[in-house]
């Protein structure tokens, strides 16, 4: 009889190492997915990296918190069809095949638009904390 007890304790272990697992692997502590690094308490966002992708023709997320100063954004096109991450202000025109990452590098000292030059209704804001 000892044998079921050993074994269901066995699973109770192996549940417990995958939930302590999956916490661990969870997202940024900050709860926005962004990439971005906040200062730990006030949630103002620092100087860093950012993540975008782009699915479903659309951005998402659409409205990217980046911190002012030089940061690096990193953007997925996980979509079936090329795209670009281009700035409203054309400083910035960045093609982005199917299936392709790239990090761009923007520096800026207020919110800016983005789109896609291809698809002119993808748009987005990079909001500058």
């Amino acid at each position: 009889m000892k044998q079921p007890q050993v074994a269901r304790a066995a699973g109770i272990g192996v549940l417990l190492a995958l939930a302590l697992t999956a916490a661990a692997c969870s997202s940024d502590s900050n709860g926005d997915d962004s990439g971005d690094v906040t200062d730990g308490g006030t949630g103002e966002v620092v100087p860093g990296s950012a993540t975008l992708s782009i699915a479903d023709l659309a951005f998402e997320p659409t409205t990217l918190p980046i911190a002012s100063g030089s940061t690096d954004i990193t953007v997925t096109n996980a979509d079936s069809v090329d795209h670009t991450f281009t700035l409203d202000d054309d400083s910035l025109d960045q093609a982005i095949a199917t299936g392709e990452t790239v990090t761009v590098t923007v520096d800026l000292t207020e919110s800016t638009g983005f789109h896609c030059e291809i698809h002119p209704s993808m748009t987005g804001t990079l909001q500058v904390a």
